[in-house]
């Protein structure tokens, strides 16, 4: 009924001679295929990802089947499997590397080219799934703009089939098929349960790692060891099948994934695929699907890096249906291309296996040292005008130098800068997350006082950690770790009196509607007045002053990106890098009832200042986004770390805190007890 996972033409090809060719499992295979190309290109199907689990049932079971032939006729031989896999899998995959390697020159920043190369050296090795575990984090490029991303479901495989082969081996001397389905099944089921307890606790890993989905390929494994199915039987399970497949397509999400809703795109590819005495009328049906299925390991590799570059080249913005299309249409012929012209001759071509294993390592350490010379250039920087280097890597724009300093009162090291932390007469506190270490250069420049120091805190928001909880998809010790944080800072500020002034900062727009997780931003709203209200009244002592910071305005992605290249020679559609007044009133939108919680506590308490950065950068239906011929914005949600000093003090002087600062210290000099002042 069903076949492989990154499409198998060699498993394919096997089966026809000595297994007979089952056309229902290239239907099957397309259908994975298709469920992943409308999830990428952004079709109401949010659990189409799923197709690649589909895939790795099937493959589990079609190199087993192929495998457990051999090594029963006493023809299995390890490097005549890897010279079948090096002909199936090598081509397409360094061609479509190499291609999109060369694209990424004329399409891609510095900083993003780099990461593309580094990438591709992962992916042509069969590693890329830990390179994604551990570049797609908070400060990498969004998942959603690396071309190979998709790449880390082939290394799954590639991983399998290096172990798999031998392991069977070894099994197969066992005893009967009975016994060895045994094994197998008690295998699967421990690595099953295994894996759904491993994704609470360290989720993005038993995403991306092989051996949390081992269990997927073994399921696919163990079916070539059972019986066949009688013809209605069959037929029902096949169904059934396709019924699960498609329920996962609609109900899973990515946010609860993989767990134990892997199981119905794995159980339901697993019914379809089990051998029947006979064929089925829903097995014919699907076989109909077999062209694509026939082309679905080379869509597969295009249909991802075609529709990333072509998002770089409108700037990163989602592509519009029209445009969608357009590109699926591309993914189609290109693919059929490359099943045509590369797949096909590579895979009938009668090399001798060491040949091709030689072969096939030539190609992957060609490709190697190509991008390891564009990543050791760091992206080719020499392609953008010295007018746009500031601003040619996400890395370049965030980098400021801040020493870090190991503080007795907490654990852990701290970037500190100003006086020394130990001996300064004057501390300041910022605390928050990101948003601590984006004004932290802000801050610096516009300090006057030799004799204080500053400690940027960041990690989590101060509103969170103190009975009020958030909880990210895929980081299940959140709110523990945003605990342990606020404990610390308390502490801290308990033990220390020469901390007169904290600056309480964070990306607060984010929190009102998942806090506590309600979803019912009103009430979140509520929830951080109180929280900051009780930082304030805890850690009260004479002469200390608090300034709440606003979130400054997120920008349209677009702008952003439009304002990065605005200086590069790249391959870009025609863009704009200014606010519309549609986008200021949406900026102010998410800003105004934070902005005016802020205010209202400052009015209340003596002790508490208000920075509102969106009421002083946007007004008049635009927001000011340039600053002494600057481009401010890092992303759509952080400001460039490593702006000119000149820009960094205007910046500060704009958003009223410099005023806010110098106000704070004035009141603690005079009179502790003065009024609190709100700089809007």
């Amino acid at each position: 009924m069903l076949c492989p996972a990154q499409p198998d033409g060699q498993i394919r090809m096997e089966l026809t001679t000595r297994l007979g060719y089952r056309a229902e499992i290239d239907g099957l295979r397309a259908i994975a295929v298709l469920s992943v190309l409308a999830f990428h290109y952004g079709a109401p199907l949010p659990g189409g990802f799923t197709g690649v689990d589909v895939f790795f049932v099937i493959s589990g079971f079609l190199i087993t089947q192929i495998l457990a032939a051999e090594i029963t006729a006493g023809t299995f031989s390890v490097i005549g499997f890897y010279d079948r896999r090096m002909r199936r899998i090598l081509p397409a995959l360094l061609t479509m590397l190499a291609l999109v390697l060369l694209a990424g020159r004329f399409l891609l920043m510095p900083g993003d080219y780099a990461t593309l190369a580094t990438s591709t050296a992962g992916a042509a090795f069969g590693v890329s799934n830990f390179y994604f575990l551990n570049h797609t984090g908070y400060f990498d490029r969004a998942a959603d703009f690396q071309p190979l991303l998709h790449t880390w479901s082939l290394a799954v495989e590639e991983q399998f089939y290096v172990v798999w082969p031998l392991l069977l081996l070894g099994l197969t001397r066992i005893g009967s098929r009975f016994a060895l389905a045994t094994i197998l099944a008690v295998v699967v089921a421990i690595g099953c349960a295994a894996s759904i307890a491993y994704f609470s606790v360290e989720p993005k890993t038993a995403f991306y790692m092989a051996l949390p989905r081992a269990w997927e390929l073994g399921l696919g494994a163990l079916l070539a060891f059972l019986p066949a199915l009688p013809r209605r039987i069959g037929e029902l399970a096949t169904v059934a099948g396709l019924v699960l497949v498609a329920t996962g397509f609609h109900v899973i999400s990515p946010e609860h994934f993989p767990g134990a809703p892997a199981l119905l795109p794995c159980l339901g590819a697993a019914l379809v695929i089990w051998p029947c005495a006979r064929p089925t009328l829903s097995g014919r049906l699907l076989g109909l699907l077999a062209p694509i299925g026939l082309i679905s390991y080379s869509l597969y590799l295009w249909h991802w890096p075609i529709w990333v570059l072509f998002r770089a080249y409108i700037g990163n913005r989602m592509p519009d249906h029209t445009q969608a299309i357009v590109i699926a249409a591309a993914s189609i012929v290109i693919s059929t291309a490359s099943y045509r012209y590369v797949e096909q001759p590579f895979r009938k071509r009668r090399w001798s296996a060491p040949r091709t294993v030689a072969t096939g390592f030539a190609g992957i350490m060609t490709l190697f040292c190509a991008a390891m010379y564009v990543e050791s250039t760091d992206g080719l920087p020499q392609r953008i005008p010295s007018a746009g280097l500031a601003m040619r890597s996400l890395a370049v724009m965030w980098d400021w130098p801040c020493k870090e300093v190991a503080i007795d009162a907490i654990p852990g090291g701290y970037c500190v800068f100003g006086a020394p932390w130990k001996t300064a007469k004057h501390k300041t506190l910022i605390w928050g997350d990101s948003h601590a270490q984006h004004f932290a250069p802000v801050v610096d420049a516009i300090n006057t006082d030799s004799e204080r120091s500053f400690l940027v805190y960041a990690g989590c928001s101060a509103a969170l950690g103190n009975g009020h909880d958030i909880f990210p998809v895929g980081a299940p010790q959140y709110p523990d770790y945003c605990r342990r944080l606020h404990a610390n800072a308390m502490k801290l500020l308990r033990d220390d009196a020469a901390i007169d002034q904290v600056i309480l900062t964070s990306n607060w727009i984010e929190l009102p509607a998942r806090i506590d997780g309600k979803d019912d931003p009103a009430a979140g709203v509520e929830a951080m007045r109180g929280a900051l209200t009780k930082i304030v009244n805890e850690a009260a002592v004479p002469e200390r002053r608090f300034v709440l910071v606003g979130t400054v305005p997120e920008l349209p992605l677009s702008v952003v990106e439009c304002a990065h290249q605005i200086h590069s020679t790249l391959l870009r559609a025609p863009c704009s890098a200014t606010i519309q007044p549609a986008d200021e009133r949406l900026i102010r939108q998410k800003t105004d009832a934070i902005d005016a919680m802020f205010v209202e506590i400052a009015g209340k308490v003596p002790s508490v200042s208000a920075v509102i950065p969106a009421e002083r950068l946007c007004r008049n239906d635009t927001c000011d986004i340039t600053m002494d011929g600057e481009f401010l914005w890092r992303d759509k949600g952080h400001i460039r770390r490593n702006l000119s000093l000149q820009t960094r003090r205007d910046f500060a002087e704009r958003i009223g805190l410099t005023a806010a600062l110098a106000d704070g210290r004035r009141d603690a000099a005079a009179q502790p007890g003065a009024a609190g002042t709100q700089t809007r």
